[in-house]
């Protein structure tokens, strides 16, 4: 029996590490693409884009865990069915849930690491990706700028501009009011203008204008008037860097002993402390699914023929789908109240448990 637990875990180990980078790259292939944009208009560079990846990682792979568990588990018991090695263990009077216990520890083993990962490393992860992604994106307001609107930006000032690029951002025929210290009022227009990144951190963004003029009135009457024609021309607009600095803490980034907190000092029943109470439930439900979508994708594997085997993968596929499906349909009857929020984070892995039970007792009277 040692040396069978050992050959199955020898046999999971490899694809459920080829699963874990399969799901890890595709999910963070969304986000690199959204990096690279940064990249390519200057605001970000390729250290940068590595950092970003980096703190991404941790939330990843706090899904990818639980979905390579149940994909690791079919390639591995498919091949061990599909050589009929399964059936001579049987043939040999070892019972099924005694073949599969080796895989049933690794799933407790990779489901504790989960639990670790999100409880500690995916808090922080969070907060440092949206911190620098809030540095590196904070010199981009020409994408919060409306065409042809009224728009105002830091430091007090109106801006108006007829067209945003949106290949290139650039802003075209810009008229821009500026109230100064006394009261006067300082018009500039500009055929074009565009943002520069400072990439220093810098409390100021430099939207740099060219091809205008500047009207400086004296006074408040605009009695006595001064225009000024100019081919370039660099205007600094303040940061608020107190925001900058502090990035809000969600219920998703808290550890358990911080969301307990949180629970206790909010109300029963109000929608916040609902989704305190989520977050502190799905902290645990999530990583010991691990364990159920071994139990689940075991007797999807074992078949009798070579044709089961790309079935099992699809069972595999299916129950992915519909316990993180599920998963979300129930947080939302949780947040407003519908179900008591821990047991609508909990009930998928109970149902999904009661599945796993029953098709392992059926698979193992065939």
């Amino acid at each position: 029996m040692r040396i069978l637990k050992l050959y199955l875990l020898k046999e999971f180990i490899p694809p459920y590490l080829g699963s874990m980078a399969f799901f890890t790259m595709l999910l963070l292939f969304e986000r690199v693409l959204s990096f690279v944009g940064l990249v390519a208009k200057g605001y970000a560079t390729g250290l940068d884009l590595l950092v970003l990846l980096f703190f991404s990682v941790p939330p990843t792979l706090a899904l990818t865990m639980p979905m390579s568990t149940v994909m690791g588990a079919l390639v591995s018991v498919g091949r061990l069915s599909n050589d009929s090695e399964i059936t001579a263990m049987k043939a040999g009077g070892i019972r099924l849930g005694s073949i599969f216990l080796s895989l049933y520890f690794a799933g407790f083993a990779i489901g504790g690491a989960s639990f670790l990962l999100t409880d500690r490393l995916v808090p922080i992860g969070n907060i440092k990706f949206r911190t620098l992604y809030q540095r590196l994106t904070i010199a981009r307001p020409e994408a919060g700028i409306e065409s042809e609107g009224v728009n105002t930006i830091a430091g007090g000032a109106t801006l108006l501009v007829e067209k945003v690029d949106e290949k290139s951002g650039d802003l075209l025929n810009v008229v821009i009011f500026e109230k100064m210290e006394k009261g006067e009022m300082k018009t500039i227009t500009a055929r074009k203008g565009w943002f520069l990144s400072r990439g220093d951190f810098s409390p100021y963004i430099t939207l740099r204008l060219s091809g205008g003029t500047i009207i400086d009135s004296g006074d408040r009457e605009g009695v006595s008037l001064s225009k000024t024609q100019y081919e370039v021309f660099d205007m600094n607009i303040p940061i608020n860097t107190s925001e900058l600095r502090n990035v809000a803490k969600t219920p998703a980034d808290m550890d358990l002993h911080e969301l307990a907190r949180g629970i206790e000092e909010m109300k029963k029943g109000s929608k916040s402390r609902n989704v305190y109470v989520m977050e502190y439930h799905k902290k645990i439900a999530i990583p010991f699914a691990c364990v159920l979508f071994v139990l689940l994708g075991t007797p999807f594997a074992v078949t009798r023929g070579r044709s089961g085997r790309g079935l099992g993968l699809g069972a595999g596929v299916l129950i992915i789908f519909f316990y993180y499906t599920s998963l979300l349909v129930l947080e939302r009857v949780g947040r407003s109240g519908g179900l008591p929020p821990g047991l609508a984070v909990w009930l998928p892995n109970i149902l999904f448990f009661a599945a796993g039970v029953g098709n392992l007792i059926r698979r193992g009277r065939t």
